[in-house]
């Protein structure tokens, strides 16, 4: 599992640190920024040493057995230390959130150089490049080591919990709610890995074989880390997603919108700016897309003298979407075709209203219209 999980979440993570540069080599950057940049950056170490194939290599150039262990697991400790940073920058003004960040730095320091002294003192000398926090759990110096790094670990990982799911509650912006419950639910794997940890000393205790629940501290270290990965990145990706599905969506209604156009510019050729434009836009979409509706629009208006009180009503109220679109759409096609024998009934009858800009806005006049144009395009198929 480490082979795979592990390598996986170092790539979403520098990835993630990849995007964060920009950003990062900005001057209006601010430290909670910063703060989640170090946590990109801690998150890659971890997992990128914590693969076999680097855990053996380090240890081969170093001589030393198992450095690989206190290195990823002191990047650990910069994992716990950045969301915790950021999280104060947040919360506090820049001035007491500076204070707070720097007492937290020196207490994770601090523990950091009593992992490096009892890592020394423990002399783990046999290489173990996938099982070695569980294996050397309950020996000797290595327990107190391993107690010591899972201790700071989870208490961190508990204040990231409450305090992510805390904020969700009262922030502003979906996206930004999502991401930290994401967040918040990577520090609850987090805290399973810390409680595997702290039972794999026991079991030694008791003589019990902690091999048997290992794969929970991968999954809780590996799940986990990609969750709060993610869960940070969130407030800003999701402004880019929102933007390429809002284009998606324009793109669509223009393509959609065509069918309608076309009948309406045989009709009367005199109703568009460009004539010949296509089904399809890349440039200047918005103002195309502006365009087509108004001309549709002006179509419709333009075809009321034709519109035949033989029609069924489309301007029934208590009819769903669907229906009045159908309707509205059997209205137009029917005023065409009256258009092209150059009838005019007698005594025209209303049709149903096209939402008015002015009440509705561009977006819901254009959803309205892509629903009659679809159901347009369904009658000149049938």
């Amino acid at each position: 599992m480490n082979a795979i999980l592990y390598p996986l979440c170092a790539a979403v993570a520098w990835i993630g640190l990849l995007f964060k540069i920009p950003a990062l080599l900005g001057r209006d950057r601010g430290h909670a920024a910063a703060a989640v940049g170090c946590f990109y950056l801690f998150m890659g170490l971890t997992f990128t040493i914590s693969d076999p194939r680097v855990w053996a290599m380090i240890g081969s150039a170093s001589g030393v057995p198992n450095l690989a262990l206190v290195l990823s697991q002191g990047c650990v400790i910069g994992v716990a230390a950045s969301q915790l940073a950021a999280l104060t920058f947040w919360e506090d003004v820049p001035e007491r959130a500076t204070r707070r960040v720097r007492g937290q730095v020196i207490a994770f320091g601090g523990v950091l150089v009593a992992m490096v002294v009892l890592f020394t003192l423990a002399d783990l000398t046999e290489e173990d490049t996938t099982t070695a926090a569980m294996r050397f759990a309950g020996e000797g110096l290595y327990s107190v080591y391993l107690m010591l790094y899972v201790t700071a670990f989870a208490v961190a990982e508990y204040f990231i919990a409450v305090r992510c799911f805390q904020y969700a509650r009262v922030v502003d912006g979906r996206w930004l709610r999502r991401g930290l419950r994401l967040a918040a639910t990577g520090a609850v794997g987090g805290l399973v890995y810390c409680a595997v940890r702290y039972a794999d000393v026991v079991a030694k205790l008791v003589d019990l074989d902690p091999q048997r629940w290992e794969f929970l501290a991968r999954l809780g270290a590996g799940v986990g880390g990609i969750l709060a990965l993610v869960g940070w990145s969130v407030p800003g990706w999701a402004p880019q997603v929102r933007a390429v599905r809002e284009r998606l969506r324009r793109y669509r209604a223009y393509r959609d919108l065509y069918p309608l156009w076309r009948a309406l510019l045989s009709a009367n050729p005199d109703l568009a700016l460009e004539p010949n434009a296509g089904r399809r836009a890349v440039r200047d979409l918005d103002f195309r897309l502006h365009r087509r509706v108004i001309e549709i629009r002006d179509g419709i208006r333009w075809l009321r003298p034709y519109h035949s009180a033989d029609v069924a009503d489309a301007g029934d109220a208590g009819a769903d979407d669907a229906r009045r679109a159908h309707a509205e759409a059997v209205t137009i096609a029917t005023a065409l075709a009256a258009r092209a024998k150059a009838t005019v009934p007698a005594s025209p009858s209303p049709t149903v209203a096209v939402p008015d800009p002015a009440n509705d806005g561009s977006r819901e006049e254009t959803a309205w219209l892509v629903r009659v144009a679809r159901a347009f395009a369904t009658l000149e198929t049938s």
